[in-house]
């Protein structure tokens, strides 16, 4: 799966198909993590949140690697 991000909200519907391609509900993914419901809910809304750990574990726990192509380079 190949996704083009661009917004916050690109990203979090990136995450959304991936956990429920993985069968897991926020609720799972969440006690996975040790985190909340709610953060992944506004994770997959497209909230702004910080680029913290926490987030790019959950990244990780989903298989998502993000890359960066610089135009024009």
């Amino acid at each position: 799966m190949r996704a083009i991000i661009e917004t916050p909200e690109d990203l979090g519907n990136l995450v959304r198909r991936v956990r429920t391609k993985h069968g897991l509900t926020q609720y799972q993914l969440a006690e996975r993590l040790k985190t909340s419901q709610r953060y992944i809910y506004e994770l997959e809304a497209g909230k702004p949140k910080r680029a913290d750990a926490r987030y790019f574990n959950l990244l990780g726990q989903l298989g998502i690697q993000l890359t960066a192509d610089v135009a024009n380079e």
